[in-house]
């Protein structure tokens, strides 16, 4: 299905959708207009990094500063739109190209300069329960293993195309969308095909059990894996929530199991399965829990790769995996977070080793302390260590020191 079908197809959803009368549809487009919202983003950061197989240290800052404008709503529709600046703060004792961090004496800190468009659509919600956006957005799809706006780097990682979802189904949600470009974290704009497809059925209150899609038609991403072609599709199903829901202290759960296959001129290779289990503790002011992921490998030949992630959220903060090695990565780690008044503390524990082979690909602690000044402003220090195993080589250490404010 092409973009310009899509679009067809999301006008006549939303034609059908947009029966009975809103409070908006008296309200005309210039009212519209003028009862929207501006919006802004500030973020600078002060980032350290020392990895032992560079010579030097990495260290500055980095800011970003989105600006944007929400519109009232008209009939259903909103558009919004966004500009973004990013940009260096004090002396540059670093490297932000990734085309030179084989040459470049300090380990890479991948936050370019850049100014441009952000997100930049339109988007409808109807009282049946369809929702739809159109142009340039974020995209957070299910728990972001697959495909997220990663916005912990300055610029983040948006799509072009159209989305949709369905509530209209009791305790159900149905999604699906396809895009055709991406705006990476380096502010480069590259043609894929990207399709998503997923449903959600809340069969028990805070019980949910989900089946998913994502079909990525891509010949180069950001992955190393030495293939001429690395498309891919991944289907999976998952189960998560709390068992206990209604207790000061619930147990959270989530088991999910995927299969990475070739998808369009994919290479044959890739092969792979995934899974994930975890369970925990938490209340209102903390959280402790246990996780184990299987990045699976074919044989060797290949380790499931999740090019369009999160990659903060998953495998250390240090992003040492940021490239799936091809004997794959079984990752067992264990989360605490700790809330008192306006700070909370967060820490990750990491013990990695391969899925094929037995290697000991070693450790990682993250642990980081957020201020809620405001409830706009947030001050964040983090501080990531990995350290290697037996059968890998090189360490690092990652600061950073971060101000957000939202208006």
């Amino acid at each position: 299905m092409g973009f310009k079908s899509g679009c067809l197809i999301v006008a006549l959803l939303a034609g059908v959708s947009a029966s009975g009368a809103r409070a908006d549809d008296f309200m005309s487009l210039e009212q519209s207009l003028a009862l929207g919202r501006f919006t802004l983003e500030l973020r600078p950061r002060y980032n350290t990094i020392t990895e032992s197989e560079y010579p030097d240290r990495t260290e500055g800052g980095t800011i970003r500063a989105i600006a944007g404008y929400r519109t009232g709503a008209w009939r259903g529709w909103r558009a919004n739109v966004e500009v973004i600046h990013t940009d260096r703060i004090g002396p540059q004792h670093f490297n932000d190209n990734g085309a030179d961090f084989a040459t470049s004496p300090y380990p890479l800190l991948p936050d370019p300069s850049y100014t441009g468009p952000n997100q930049v659509n339109v988007e409808y919600a109807g009282d049946g329960g369809l929702r739809l956006k159109l142009g340039r957005q974020l995209v957070r799809f299910g728990n972001q293993r697959w495909v997220s706006d990663n916005d912990f780097r300055q610029i983040p990682q948006l799509f072009d195309g159209v989305s949709t979802a369905y509530a209209g189904l009791p305790n159900t949600e149905v999604t699906a969308a396809y895009f055709d470009r991406l705006r990476d974290t380096s502010g480069n704009v590259a043609k894929l095909r990207l399709m998503l497809a997923s449903a959600s059925w809340n069969f028990l209150p805070s019980q949910a059990l989900s089946a998913y899609g994502v079909f990525h038609d891509q010949a180069k991403t950001v992955n190393f894996t030495g293939f001429a072609d690395n498309s891919y599709r991944v289907l999976g199903v998952k189960l998560e929530g709390g068992l206990r829901p209604q207790c000061p202290i619930d147990i959270p759960y989530i088991v999910e199991y995927a299969q990475q296959k070739p998808f369009a001129d994919g290479d044959k290779r890739i092969d792979a399965p995934y899974w994930r289990a975890g369970l925990g503790l938490s209340a209102s002011n903390w959280t402790v829990r246990f996780d184990h992921e299987t990045k699976g490998s074919n044989g060797g030949a290949y380790g499931v790769q999740n090019p369009l992630t999160d990659y903060y959220a998953f495998n250390g903060w240090t992003l040492n995996f940021f490239n799936t090695p091809r004997q794959g990565l079984r990752d067992d780690w264990l989360t605490g977070r700790y809330a008192v008044g306006a700070f909370t503390f967060f820490a990750e524990i990491h013990k990695f080793k391969s899925d094929f082979g037995g290697l000991d690909f070693g450790r990682e602690k993250d642990i980081g302390i957020t201020w809620e000044i405001l409830p706009n402003a947030i001050l964040r220090l983090q501080h990531a260590r990995y350290d290697p195993g037996a059968d890998t080589a090189g360490n690092i250490r990652k600061t950073w020191l971060t101000f957000s404010y939202t208006l």
